[in-house]
């Protein structure tokens, strides 16, 4: 399998470049995730094992090349330097390390930047780990994957069986392309901005020329999205220690693994969906956070940035991003579980018949019309602010506290970013993929975010969390982990109790 590539050099989206104007020392903002294997992996046989796969992903040969003076988004080169020695590491865990202590190690490799001059990825393999096993951690820049997108990356890298097909090679040796010069780079620019306001005015004049139902329903779902994104900015939402501050560059994890039947079976019983179940779990755990730590949300809900795949169904294997969101309510106040699945699952209702996804899609693709060099100056002024404000926390030694002063509670609490994976096993060199653990970055004032991965027949939380912020992520997780077991439990009582009603009926 390979993965559908444009050509030798191309320019990102708006979306992607979005994820480069965006990042920040205090906020790098790369995706991955650690599978666990069994046994140790040679490093060696890992580095020929990728060698014999990157030219089915000819983008991870290339690297980022900005425009002089923004002109236009920046473009994927070919990198003349590639080396799979500059983005594969390994890593020799002192013997005797817990599994806790090894997360941490891996976590503070993690959270630094990707290096711009090079292809914006990395691997991280940790043999030596607690019980025979070996880590490998994935770290990838967002400008090139979402979570979708990544897992269609491991589908490549990894292995369906321990004895696999050989690859075929490529069909012929990879000679890189020259880095193009100042000027190149500046005319290629200026046609590219060219090419976009002719696609933008092109567009908005078919628009104009519509009939009169669409151009009515494109207003219509317009006003949504400036209502949806109105209302985000200016809602008040529960104040939360991990919301007080702009987040310190400083990761840690928290993670656990639950049986994707007993997800299935907790949606029989109850209804909604899926994702209805995973935001019932989080948004629970999160308020009997609060509530051991002494924090009172006043009547505040929590709001939850959960993004959306919409990608077409000839999209499916692309890389990149094609990704609206949703922005589903919940108490911030330990309430029944039940109780509040289905208010979750009423609130997600809502959102989708109103089509709020739809409409943030399209707002975001307005994104096209604004030009590059704005969005950097922009960008550039937020992200040196947050960096600084960062700095200043830090030298301040502060901490939250319940009723301490912190930065005003508005926007999203958290981000729940669900991903569907692969449901069988993976292998690396023969070795089977134990578990997947998702990670997913911090950013601004978001001290705490959760990806959700299903691989194998489990659903697997990866809860990262800035330790200032956040420094028990432990106990979040335990949280959760204690909403699933009531969950299942009264899932099982729910079924329980209607086994007599269905022998009535001869079942």
């Amino acid at each position: 399998m390979s993965l559908p590539q444009r050509g030798t050099s191309y320019r990102l989206s708006s979306q992607d470049a979005g994820f480069i104007y965006a990042e920040s020392d205090s906020g790098p903002l790369h995706i991955g995730s650690i599978g666990l294997f069994e046994g140790r992996i040679d490093f060696e046989s890992v580095v020929k094992h990728l060698e014999g796969r990157i030219h089915l992903v000819p983008r991870y040969r290339q690297r980022l090349t900005a425009v002089p003076f923004n002109l236009a988004h920046a473009t994927m080169e070919d990198d003349p330097e590639f080396s799979m020695r500059n983005h594969a590491f390994l890593h020799e865990l002192p013997p005797g390390l817990g599994e806790n202590e090894a997360l941490q190690q891996m976590m503070e490799v993690y959270q630094k930047p990707l290096d711009r001059k090079r292809p914006l990825w990395e691997v991280h393999i940790y043999p030596r780990l607690e019980g025979g096993r070996t880590a490998v951690m994935w770290k990838v820049h967002h400008c090139l994957v979402d979570g979708v997108s990544g897992v269609e990356l491991l589908k490549v890298m990894y292995d369906f069986k321990p004895n696999p097909d050989p690859v075929p090679p490529p069909e012929s040796p990879w000679t890189p392309q020259p880095l193009p010069g100042a000027l190149e780079r500046m005319a290629r620019g200026a046609r590219a901005s060219l090419r976009s306001l002719f696609d933008v005015t092109a567009e908005t004049s078919r628009e104009l020329m519509a009939e009169p139902a669409e151009t009515l329903e494109t207003a219509r779902m317009m006003a949504r999205a400036t209502q949806t994104m109105s209302e985000l900015m200016l809602r008040r939402i529960a104040a939360t220690p991990w919301n007080s501050a702009v987040v310190s560059q400083a990761r840690r994890l928290g993670w656990s693994r639950h049986s994707f039947a007993d997800f299935r079976a907790i949606r029989h019983a109850f209804g909604g969906s899926l994702n209805d179940v995973v935001l019932a779990l989080l948004t629970e755990g999160a308020a009997r956070y609060l509530k051991h730590h002494g924090y009172d949300p006043a009547g505040a809900p929590f709001c939850i940035g959960c993004p959306v795949n919409v990608r077409m169904k000839e999209e499916k294997s692309t890389l990149g991003n094609r990704v609206s969101m949703m922005f589903p309510t919940s108490p911030a106040e330990p309430m029944d579980v039940v109780e509040r699945l289905h208010a979750i699952s009423e609130e997600t209702e809502r959102i989708k018949s109103i089509g709020a996804a739809q409409a943030v899609e399209m707002l975001t693709r307005l994104g096209d019309a604004i030009p590059p060099a704005l969005l950097g100056m922009s960008s550039a002024v937020a992200t040196r602010t947050l960096d600084a404000m960062s700095a200043l926390v830090g030298l301040s030694n502060w901490a939250p506290e319940p009723g301490a002063f912190g930065l005003p509670a508005f926007g999203i609490n958290f981000i729940a970013t669900n991903v569907p994976g692969v449901q069988v096993v993976q292998y690396l060199g023969g070795h089977r993929c134990l578990d997947m653990i998702p990670l997913v970055p911090l950013g601004a004032t978001l001290g705490y975010n959760v990806a959700i991965l299903s691989y194998n027949q489990n659903l697997y939380f990866g809860m990262s969390a800035e330790p200032r912020l956040m420094p028990d992520v432990a106990l979040m997780t335990a949280f959760v982990d204690e909403t699933f077991v009531e969950l299942k439990q009264r899932s099982s009582e729910s079924v329980g109790s209607a086994e007599p009603v269905m022998a009535a009926f001869g079942r």
